[in-house]
């Protein structure tokens, strides 16, 4: 089970500093915005919408008369401001139950931080109305592969064949590989912390430990990460 208090906390820190530093996040926010054709909607709900960075593309993109915004973190501050249509709840999406359905549900970049990713993903289906679009980015198996591997912790990411058992045909999902290039070890580490990306439980390390990592990560991966973003769209075509 994934600790949220953890990753509240992580997130809490790190909101100041995600915006500058959260590229490929960005990347996923646009392009995730782009796959959707349709442009009118009732009700929205956004799960995950942290400092704003897809709020943002949504409602200049989309027309609707409520906006629902929902985080683990409280930044509500981020995102009312950013319309007068948004309502924002602090709550966790695995324990949400809204009062009412969705026209569009979207998330960028957030549902991996579920425990059962799953059940949330069928559970947002039921929240949908009758013509309702789910859209979604999230991170595959090959995600941060590079820190799974020297420093032996990650998150549970699903494999691009569990997603496609997961749903029906008429869903469209889209993967890609993409790299970043540090100078430094050191750069990657900071690059996590300000992302909150490091809401991973792990053992501590010592000094020597971690200085043998970051040489690890220069020699064996030249200090690359790699980002591993799904797209998904249910129903693709209305």
């Amino acid at each position: 089970m994934l600790n949220k208090q953890l990753i509240q906390e992580k997130f809490e820190k790190s909101i100041s500093t995600y915006n500058s530093n959260a590229t490929i996040q960005k990347q996923m926010a646009l392009k995730l915005i782009n796959l959707i054709e349709r442009k009118n909607f009732k009700n929205i709900l956004e799960i995950g919408s942290y400092t704003g960075i897809l709020t943002e593309l949504a409602i200049k993109k989309f027309t609707f008369e409520k906006y629902f915004a929902i985080d683990i973190i409280n930044s509500k501050k981020y995102i009312e401001k950013l319309s007068p249509n948004i309502i924002f709840e602090k709550a966790d999406i695995e324990v949400y139950t809204p009062k009412q359905k969705f026209d569009l549900i979207i998330a960028n970049a957030s549902l991996q931080w579920c425990n059962d990713l799953f059940k949330t993903i069928q559970k947002l289906q039921n929240y949908l109305n009758k013509d309702g679009i789910l859209a979604i980015s999230i991170f595959g198996e090959q995600n941060l592969k590079e820190i799974k591997d020297i420093f032996n912790v990650s998150l549970k990411y699903p494999k691009i064949n569990e997603i496609k058992n997961h749903l029906n045909d008429n869903t469209y999902i889209e993967e890609e590989i993409k790299i970043l290039n540090f100078k430094t070890g050191k750069n990657i580490l900071e690059h996590l912390k300000y992302t909150g990306v490091n809401a991973v439980e792990q053992n501590p390390l010592s000094l020597i430990e971690i200085k043998n990592n970051l040489q690890k990560l220069k020699e064996l991966y030249d200090n690359k990460l790699t980002y591993h973003p799904i797209y998904i769209l249910s129903p693709y075509k209305l």
